[in-house]
């Protein structure tokens, strides 16, 4: 169970990562539904996950990481990585558990690390990454504002093929937040 909110939105609230929440994270990212839509590519350990908690949850190079819960229950992660702090920029993702898929939690999700990306970490630029075939992801981003910059071609290898990579970023004079 998540602990208490550090972001509340309407339906979503955005958690610190705790050690409860490691075997969720853990046995969502390993569903065949949707590690295939992010960089995952081997079954994530428990030891790995665990690792990754005292490593990376939050470190100080600014990346931070968020447990989606709702109703205090955790269905997915959001975070904000590859902070760049000469040029301002960073990068937000995110993934929920097939369950809540079309909800509207990841876009009110997004919405929050967003926000949360501007306000408090004084970016400049905020990209997103989404895998082709993933137009759900891509229709959060685009939902939100964000502007598709460019597709890289064959950029990953996925289920035995390359697929394209699409690039969407905003900028903070861009951003409302009211989307």
């Amino acid at each position: 169970m998540p602990g208490r909110p550090f972001l509340e939105g309407d339906a979503v609230d955005l958690c610190a990562v705790a050690e409860d929440d490691l075997e969720f994270l853990r046995e969502t990212l390993n569903d065949p539904a949707v590690w295939p839509s992010l960089s995952a590519r081997t079954p994530l350990t428990e030891k790995q996950e665990r690792e990754w908690y005292e490593e990376h949850a939050s470190d100080d190079n600014g990346n931070v990481n968020f447990v989606v819960a709702v109703d205090d229950q955790p269905i997915g992660s959001v975070g904000v990585h590859g902070v760049d702090d000469v040029n301002g920029s960073a990068e937000v993702g995110i993934f929920l558990g097939e369950q809540f898929w079309g909800n509207g939690y990841g876009t009110e999700a997004g919405r929050l690390v967003t926000e949360y990306a501007f306000a408090q970490h004084r970016r400049h630029r905020v990209v997103a990454r989404v895998f082709e075939g993933n137009d759900a992801s891509a229709r959060i981003w685009e939902k939100l504002g964000f502007e598709l910059e460019g597709t890289h071609r064959d950029e990953v290898f996925v289920d035995g093929e390359y697929r394209d990579v699409r690039y969407y970023s905003v900028l903070e004079d861009e951003w409302n937040g009211e989307n």
